[in-house]
């Protein structure tokens, strides 16, 4: 059965599997398979009638789904003290959960540009910034994923604020940029962590994962990580005489 939906519509392959997650109600850790492979090829085959083009991503998204389709049919096998040996499908599952995650707060920063795109910011104090670098240079070691989770983690756990508006009013992305700055006065190094720390409010904690962001992006901020899962550290861009 080929649904009412337009791969145009989406994003890209993950997007579009996402839809199908919530439009039926499905457990994302417990895809169907099956199910949603079906669906998809549909989606794909009806764009093809109507002579749409189809970026790579998503054909190569089917392919993926067909051999996740067939392993989910061959016999499951144990290791050797009987315990079943990992789900196919858990890569997949990791994949949706990341982007969703990117999604959503993609989703917070949007409402937070909305609300602050007709006010104006006095420019920074000037700091001797190395310009005209490759943003990418400065993630070498660390990916988005991994400072998104930070941030999200935090959002999660702080507290609701009663007094969002007021809030709102008083935040910027020039001073959470000032914010973020004025820690290394004493320091070359701090940790994305204790900066976070510092953050009261879930509004606090979004604008400043937007400032961090933006100060990636403009090749002011440096990322690293040492090793997998410990903590991220982060340094100013400056040039040293």
């Amino acid at each position: 059965m080929v649904f009412n939906v337009k791969l145009e519509n989406f994003e890209g392959p993950l997007d579009l599997l996402l839809y199908f997650i919530k439009r039926d109600k499905i457990d994302i850790y417990d895809i169907p398979i099956a199910k949603i492979t079906s669906e998809y090829i549909d989606v794909i085959n009806a764009a093809k009638k109507l002579d749409v083009s189809i970026a790579g991503e998503f054909l190569f998204m089917a392919s993926l789904l067909l051999r996740l389709k067939t392993r989910m049919l061959l016999p499951r096998h144990h290791d050797e003290e009987g315990l079943d040996i990992e789900d196919p499908r858990i890569s997949l599952v990791d994949q949706l959960l990341q982007y969703k995650n990117f999604k959503n707060i993609a989703h917070q920063l949007k409402g937070i540009h909305q609300d602050n795109k007709d006010l104006f910011y006095r420019p920074n104090d000037k700091i001797p910034f190395q310009k005209g670098l490759n943003p990418a240079d400065f993630l070498k070691e660390v990916s988005l994923f991994d400072i998104s989770k930070i941030f999200q983690t935090a959002i999660d756990n702080a507290p609701d604020d009663n007094s969002f508006t007021i809030v709102r009013e008083t935040i910027s992305l020039q001073e959470q940029k000032q914010f973020i700055v004025s820690n290394f006065k004493s320091k070359k190094t701090i940790s994305l962590a204790s900066l976070i720390k510092k953050l009261e409010s879930k509004l606090e904690i979004i604008v400043t994962f937007l400032a961090v962001l933006d100060m990636i992006k403009e090749s002011e901020l440096i990322c690293k990580q040492k090793n997998t899962f410990e903590d991220i550290e982060i340094k100013l861009n400056i040039i040293t005489a």
